[in-house]
């Protein structure tokens, strides 16, 4: 592939980016405009492009694809026009293109860099197939997937509206109604993907949608897989660490290979808190976090001084419980609760209620009976 010929000003914006990027080192990328003006200087004028291929620090073929892409800022689909940048995640970016038929689109085209590796690739193509397959209100729908040159790219449903860490970057935390219909419909999805045979792995904030019109969508299923015939939930390379630190459950961070939907559910758990807390229920880095899902179930102190309801920490508390046996056991019973919240039809008791009580007596002896359970549990 032959490499275009960019103007210098060009050069220096790409490479930049790539700076920014850490696809090249800031020091590499400062050296090599320092060693073109000293050519310059000397009346030896050379192309930050031939110094790039010069030092082996990029192929043709892959500084070729930068320059066409801006700097991976603008996609080069032909056919395809380019209308937004939607989002960019650890191994792809996502943009949204009008395509030939005049369909609004969305493409996710997996990094240069990330091509390289096949397994990522093959990760990549696994997660399109799979969305290709689903069929679910609640779930993105997957259109096409394919390789262009050394690209591989897979078109969706283009999802209008921001995901709910962007919502909550923006406007804060949720009321507990607005939560809850949220949750509601992950949950829908879940219990979906859990007939399809399917754990998700990856349920928090930036993977859910929601558009003005209050529709909710997963998004991301790059670390979802598929549950074999021995119930087993992890990849061929036997990891289940997989996720965002933050929302994983003590299973998934102790890296077990039997996951399933209770997982996403803890998951799902943290995410509600999040939402209607507006803060994380852990705090720390990558391991910390892993240890602390390990080793803490979540405590009262999820009510955080009462700016939570009694019910909604019945909510986050039982999602979110150490052990797994302890949590909603499926998505069709969180479902049922949620409901019952929502429409105000039925309490969230665990037995029958004395008449004599009131609401708030009953809402705390569930709590209390939950909480001996889950301490009854780990003797």
């Amino acid at each position: 592939m032959g490499l275009m010929k960019p103007d210098p000003a060009t050069e220096a914006r790409v490479l930049g980016k790539l700076a920014l990027r850490g696809i090249l080192s800031r020091e590499t990328v400062a050296a090599l405009f320092e060693e073109a003006r000293k050519a310059a200087a000397a009346g030896a004028p050379v192309t930050l492009s031939a110094l790039v291929l010069k030092r082996g620090l990029l192929d043709r073929s892959r500084l070729a694809q930068y320059y066409r892409t801006d700097g991976e800022d603008v996609p080069s689909i032909p056919g395809h026009a380019y209308l937004a940048k939607l989002g960019e995640g650890g191994t792809a970016h996502v943009f949204r293109v009008k395509c030939p038929d005049d369909r609004i689109l969305a493409v996710k085209i997996l990094k240069p860099e990330v091509a390289a590796d096949p397994a990522e690739v093959k990760a990549f193509l696994a997660e399109a197939r799979l969305l290709k397959r689903l069929e679910h209100p609640n779930v993105v729908k997957g259109e096409k997937v394919g390789r262009l040159g050394d690209e591989y790219l897979f078109f969706m449903e283009d999802v209008p509206g921001r995901t709910l860490q962007e919502a909550i970057a923006e406007g804060g935390a949720f009321d507990e109604d607005g939560a809850l219909f949220v949750i509601l419909q992950v949950a829908r999805a879940l219990e979906y993907l859990r007939e399809q045979g399917v754990v998700h792995r990856d349920i928090k904030p930036g993977n859910i949608m929601v558009t003005a019109e209050g529709e909710v969508r997963l998004i991301d299923l790059g670390f979802a897989v598929p549950r074999d015939a021995d119930g087993d939930g992890g990849d061929e390379a036997g990891s289940t660490t997989r996720g965002t630190a933050a929302y994983l459950s003590p299973e998934q961070a102790r890296g077990q290979g039997d996951l399933d939907v209770r997982s996403d559910i803890y998951s799902l758990g943290a995410t509600l808190y999040q939402i209607v807390l507006g803060e994380l229920p852990f705090e720390g880095d990558d391991e910390q976090l892993e240890q602390q899902a390990v080793l803490a179930g979540l405590s009262a102190e999820a009510t955080k001084g009462g700016r939570i309801s009694a019910h909604m920490h019945y909510f986050i508390e039982k999602m979110m419980a150490k052990d797994r046996e302890l949590r909603y056991q499926d998505p069709a019973e969180l479902m049922a609760d949620i409901e019952r919240q929502i429409e105000g039809k039925k309490s969230l008791q665990l037995d029958e209620a004395d008449p004599g009580e009131g609401a708030e007596e009953r809402r705390r002896k569930k709590l209390d009976r939950l909480r001996r359970s889950r301490r009854l549990k780990r003797r």
